[in-house]
């Protein structure tokens, strides 16, 4: 039974390239996936309203959608900076116990010089943890009170020169949007709908496995995907992303054993083209450096953005 509750506490602790805005970032080898059902997550709360258009007859005509998703496509690749804020639920359950975690997390992304910082509470079982984690000059920072013990310091850095290119295109969430909606051939345009008082379109996307291989890192060979879905809230009047919700549904297995996970992500794009500036703030100069090879532990493998 401890043995089942450890390998539990570790699939909670791993974060999905395909639901982070800068996920785990230790050099061992994880299973960079997300979720199989055992039991499902329950859903975050949206404020989204508006009208469906699967009735037995498609309101948009195949051009329609081309050039809804192109248009979206290109509002994402013009985008200099954004902020981020969101929901993230997670199950990971085997044939004799469950582990749930829930996650907030706000996160500034300067695409023009590909710096971003995600500021997140993660919530298991009672126990909340505050993380901090910024990427940025060829380096990884995370802060949190979890590594005090280990470290002496609640800030740790890493050098990752050798792969920010991977960590950058995996772990900025305005990448992996653009990324996504690149790959994805299954899009569809659900209808209209409206989130935070504007009217957006809802773009379907089921991505099939050799499209999800095609987002640089994601690995989906530790496990079996049930069910990949996303839905992306496109403006009808700037073209940007509004909001988005993924759903991902697989079965993986860590150390020998099999384990169903589900993960729900919701993400309201809040602001765009602001002129943020994502900098290190002055405690971060007493970050204790991590080697190459050795692995951010602990905190730094929570379910992140």
């Amino acid at each position: 039974m401890q043995r089942t509750k450890t390998l539990l506490l570790v699939v909670v602790l791993l974060a999905s390239p395909v639901l982070a805005g800068c996920a785990n970032q230790g050099d061992a080898e994880q299973p960079t996936t997300a979720p199989t059902d055992g039991t499902a997550t329950d859903a975050p709360t949206t404020d989204t309203t508006g009208t469906q258009t699967d009735d037995g007859g498609d309101a948009f005509s195949d051009a329609e959608e081309r050039e809804i998703r192109q248009s979206a496509l290109s509002a994402l690749r013009d985008v200099s900076d954004v902020r981020v804020e969101g929901v993230l639920n997670q199950t990971v359950s085997t044939a004799t116990a469950s582990q749930s975690t829930s996650a907030t997390f706000a996160v500034t992304i300067d695409a023009e010089q590909r710096r971003l910082v995600v500021d997140q509470t993660t919530r298991t079982g009672g126990r909340a943890v505050n993380q901090t984690t910024y990427l940025l000059n060829d380096s990884l920072y995370i802060r949190s009170p979890a590594f005090e013990r280990q470290y002496g310091s609640q800030w740790v850095t890493q050098n990752v020169a050798d792969r920010y290119d991977g960590l950058w295109r995996n772990r900025s969430a305005l990448q992996l949007h653009t990324n996504l909606l690149d790959v994805t051939e299954n899009v569809s345009v659900t209808g209209t709908e409206t989130v935070h008082g504007e009217e957006v379109y809802a773009l379907s996307l089921r991505p099939s496995e050799a499209e999800l291989a095609e987002l640089s890192g994601v690995n989906f060979g530790a496990g079996e995907v049930h069910r990949f879905d996303a839905t992306l809230y496109v403006s009808t009047e700037t073209d940007r992303v509004v909001r988005s919700a993924i759903h991902v549904n697989e079965t993986v297995t860590v150390r020998g054993q099999e384990l169903q996970q589900v993960v729900d992500v919701r993400r309201d794009f809040v602001a765009y083209d602001q002129g943020v500036d994502v900098t290190l703030p002055p405690e971060a100069d007493g970050a204790v450096p991590i080697g190459g090879n050795q692995s951010v532990t602990t905190a730094a493998r929570q379910v992140t953005a």
